[in-house]
């Protein structure tokens, strides 16, 4: 199965090269290249998305938003009813942040648990 789409990474390396044309020092399209494949990759570490009716403790939390990537994991949304749960799970209440937050060790045993 792929992971990529390589016609969107060659699509951003040609724009990216077209645009580096008009800068006072020009760059290479392996630079393009490159760059487009770190953007790619970046991109992929990452999800986010709304979980709707998420059953936790019997208690239903809807909506979470719930932004993972591969070293942290943030829950934020209509959590308050679960709040006990998510401290049993390890995770930690950011105030600044206003969300759950927890490690990529805790999101690994989550994982394990719950996939």
């Amino acid at each position: 199965m792929k992971k990529f789409n390589l016609s969107e990474i060659m699509k951003k390396a040609w724009e990216l090269f077209r645009m580096a044309k008009k800068w006072s020092t020009p760059k290479s399209f392996s630079w393009a290249l490159r760059q487009a494949w770190k953007d790619a990759k970046e991109a992929a570490r990452e999800f986010t998305g709304i979980v709707r009716n998420v059953q936790v403790g019997g208690t239903f939390a809807h909506p979470v938003l719930v932004n993972i990537d591969m070293d942290n994991l943030t829950v934020t949304g209509n959590t308050f009813p679960v709040r006990h749960m998510m401290r049993e799970f390890g995770l930690d209440w950011d105030k600044a942040a206003k969300a759950w937050t927890g490690s990529r060790e805790i999101l690994n045993a989550l994982c394990v648990k719950y996939a």
